[in-house]
């Protein structure tokens, strides 16, 4: 058996108790009768067992192991590769370690406990109080406890992840991190670092093996912590590109640990793609080409995050870049790594945060640089991951109320804001300096520092109307160098589910909904129900394109809300938590089409017996110049008319075609301009894209 894989024998018999005085004190003996306590699968959330369906606080687990034999000169490891949120673990009654983190991988070595084969009690003690009140947080657990769209009573603690057995020799690799720090087309270079653990002074032969290149080299170690770090140089390698622009070569990194003269000590195995990274007023350079970010805002996929499939996983990606994104951003989470391993593989860009949302008492400071360097030895060798973010809206906990971030409410210091986020940063790019740190996400531009961060702008749903953006842009320019959240909110369609419980998830904006959408004008609820869909539609649509037509002046790209509902509710989600898509799926879809004519300002209304010139602009979000020719059908008072334009647009560009007027009717009548775009370099035409829109007069 191969190091750093699990003995072949499961841990087993999992039972569960809720925590009482008496049994924190007895749990842990490996003669305690548990013969009461409930059976519990491992991983799992636990309230997806019934009788912790509606549990918070403190869980007790025990599990019986079945232990080999060591080898001479081998050492035996536990490793909890997922818990949720702290836990404190005990084997055969002696206290191994406590873990903090839900997404962190925690490792103790057990060899002293488990010396002579036979059996033995595993102990757990998983503390994950549900936090109800408003006040300063102390677990950094983001979405999955404070996402929109997360049900009250959810709590997504317990043993997650799997638990394992790992054997290695004497010397094991404790810590290990992958970083692509350049690339380009004539060489890549790979930057390693490992903290080895040593049961005694000696040596030890590191080998790398990447895209054809093997390199061994011997390093003199100390008992204890060693870290050494290292680089592997490939000459003309095949560069990692995202969607749309290239292919996804991967390439296995393999890291064997050998101390002279014996077996295999330990090692480590990574996929890795070579490309280089960087961003510069939210401007993204992928290979040192702009890369113009049409991205959307990703939740957890289920709240039972432990039994979604690698295959569902895949296809969710595979969904998202077959709608028209190329980037998604993991919100305020952490996700299971085989999503990321899906956006290697498909070209689709990541955007990976913290699990961090909201005001956090003094105390996280270290467990979040802590939960930093964690997630970079967890993901920093994915080359779709391109921006590691902080901290979400650090400076409160209320949810929002306008369409744009109150600036003077931000102007005064804040603790999270000013110090944990700084902390954070520093930690993000001391680790990683090859990545782009955004340290807190929604902060306007305060002093001293006027730079502001991404910021989420909701035209046409808390107030005002969508086609707002076009004044605000020509306003505040830098408020809109990138839209990392927008959109209307809407309810699934209801069958056989509780209006009432859809309408008060976690986050779901009620009131505005009534506002903008009043149900009294609806004959009943389905009606209701359709109508905010549409508007939401109507709502992405208009924000997408205009942020299209403000590409990199002054706008480096967005997020258009959220993919997919955890739960059922009342959320910006594009598709339900079913999958099943929403008209604004299909919208945004139609939007992101890679080359398309849009009218700009965008408009639902004209005056009445006016006419009224928009700005025609063609958006061309490919990697390729493109001789095309456009079509535009406008029917109007005047009746119907054609315009005809042609002429080639650069690639990865916006241009400015000509002035579309439009004669407005009488009050409430409506025109239409439809405006197709075609392929003039083949014949016959290949059509490429087709945009619509519907004027009322007023």
């Amino acid at each position: 058996m191969s190091a750093d894989e699990p003995i072949e024998t499961a841990i087993t018999n999992w039972r569960a108790a809720a925590s009482t005085e008496h049994l924190q004190r007895q749990f842990s003996d490996p003669d305690f009768d548990d013969s009461d306590w409930i059976p519990i699968t491992v991983p799992s959330h636990w309230q997806t067992n019934p009788a912790f369906a509606d549990f918070s606080g403190t869980l007790l687990y025990r599990a019986d192991i079945t232990v080999p034999t060591l080898q001479p000169g081998q050492r035996r490891w536990l490793r909890l590769n997922g818990l949720c949120y702290a836990g404190d673990i005990f084997l055969d009654g002696a206290y191994v370690g406590q873990t903090e983190g839900y997404f962190s991988n925690h490792r103790f070595e057990i060899t002293d406990l488990v010396a002579s084969a036979g059996r033995a009690v595993l102990a757990v003690e998983v503390a994950a109080p549900r936090v109800d009140d408003d006040g300063p947080k102390r677990d950094l657990t983001g979405w999955f406890t404070d996402g929109p769209g997360i049900p009250a009573n959810w709590n997504p603690a317990g043993i997650w992840q799997a638990v394992e057995l790992v054997d290695t020799g004497p010397v094991a690799i404790r810590h290990f991190r992958a970083l692509c720090t350049a690339a380009d087309a004539l060489r890549a270079e790979v930057s390693l670092r490992a903290v080895l653990l040593a049961s005694e002074p000696g040596e030890v032969e590191l080998t790398t093996d990447v895209a054809g290149v093997i390199e061994t080299a011997t390093h003199t170690l100390a008992a204890g912590e060693n870290q050494v770090e290292w680089h592997v140089r490939i000459e003309e390698p095949e560069l990692w590109w995202p969607t749309g622009r290239g292919d996804q070569p991967l390439f296995d990194l393999r890291v064997t640990a050998r101390v002279p003269g014996h077996a295999i000590s330990d090692r480590k195995h990574r996929r890795i793609g070579f490309r280089s990274t960087s961003m510069r007023d939210f401007i993204l350079r992928v290979n040192n080409q702009r890369t113009f970010v049409r991205g959307i805002n990703v939740a957890p996929l289920a709240l039972d995050m432990t039994n979604v499939s690698r295959e569902t996983m895949r296809r969710e990606v595979q969904d998202i870049r077959d709608a028209g994104f190329n980037m998604v951003r993991i919100r305020s989470h952490v996700t299971r790594r085989e999503f990321i391993d899906a956006c290697d593989e498909l070209g689709v860009l990541v955007w990976q945060d913290l699990p961090m949302v909201g005001a956090y008492a003094r105390s996280v400071t270290a467990q979040a640089e802590q939960q930093a360097r964690d997630m970079i030895d967890l993901l920093s060798h994915h080359p779709s991951v391109v921006v590691w973010g902080g901290h979400m809206r650090p400076h409160t906990n209320e949810p929002r109320s306008k369409a744009s971030p109150d600036i003077r409410q931000q102007q005064m210091p804040s603790w999270n804001r000013t110090v944990l986020d700084r902390a954070i940063r520093r930690t993000f790019t001391r680790n990683d300096p090859t990545r782009t740190v955004i340290a807190h996400s929604d902060v306007a531009p305060h002093l001293p520092h006027l730079s502001g961060s991404d910021v989420g702008l909701f035209f046409g749903w808390l107030d005002g109307h969508a086609s707002d953006i076009a004044e605000y842009a020509a306003t505040i320019p830098r408020l809109v160098r990138f839209v990392s959240d927008m959109g209307a909110q809407a309810l699934p369609r209801i069958v056989d589910r509780d209006l009432d419980a859809l309408l008060d998830v976690h986050g779901a904006e009620s009131d505005a909904l009534r506002l903008r959408i009043p149900p009294t004008t609806y004959p009943d609820v389905d009606s209701w129900i359709e109508a905010m869909r549409h508007h939401q539609a109507d709502v992405i649509k208009t924000m997408i394109e205009s942020l299209r037509v403000l590409k990199y002046q002054p706008c480096g790209g967005f997020f258009a809300g959220v993919w997919r509902s955890t739960a059922p509710g009342l959320t910006r989600a594009l598709n339900d938590a079913d999958g099943t898509p929403r008209p604004a799926r299909i919208t945004a879809k139609r939007a992101l089409q890679p080359i398309l004519a849009v009218l700009y300002p965008a408009t639902a209304t004209i005056p009445s017996r006016t006419t009224t010139r928009l700005a025609l602009h063609l958006c061309n979000d490919s990697a390729k110049d493109a001789e095309v020719t456009i079509v535009a059908l406008i029917t109007d008072q005047r009746g119907q008319s054609t315009r005809t334009w042609s002429g080639i647009i650069p690639a990865d560009d916006v241009v400015f075609i000509d002035d579309v007027a439009i004669r407005g009717g009488r009050v409430r009548a409506e025109a239409e301009v439809v405006i197709e775009v075609s392929d003039s370099s083949v014949s016959p035409h290949e059509h490429l894209s087709t945009n619509r829109y519907v004027f009322v007069s007023s």
